[in-house]
């Protein structure tokens, strides 16, 4: 999956994603090489999420900015 296309999905997507290479690198079946490919792609999807949800945070931030924040 090329890092453009990865910034296109949706983070429910990505979610599911993650949530497959979870499961392919919990299987133990795969190649040293394979899991590392798997878990650079999986680490490169964390950081999407997570700028996903600091986003997210963002937004609420503005709708809201009164509301008691618990960090």
């Amino acid at each position: 999956m090329s890092k453009q296309t990865k910034i296109d999905l949706t983070f429910e997507q990505v979610m599911t994603r993650l949530e497959a290479i979870v499961a392919q690198l919990d299987g133990g079946s795969l190649s040293l090489d394979d899991s590392l490919a798997l878990f650079s792609e999986g680490a490169e999807l964390v950081h999407i999420c997570n700028r996903s949800l600091e986003e997210a945070k963002l937004r609420m931030d503005e709708l809201f900015p009164e509301a008691v924040r618990v960090d």
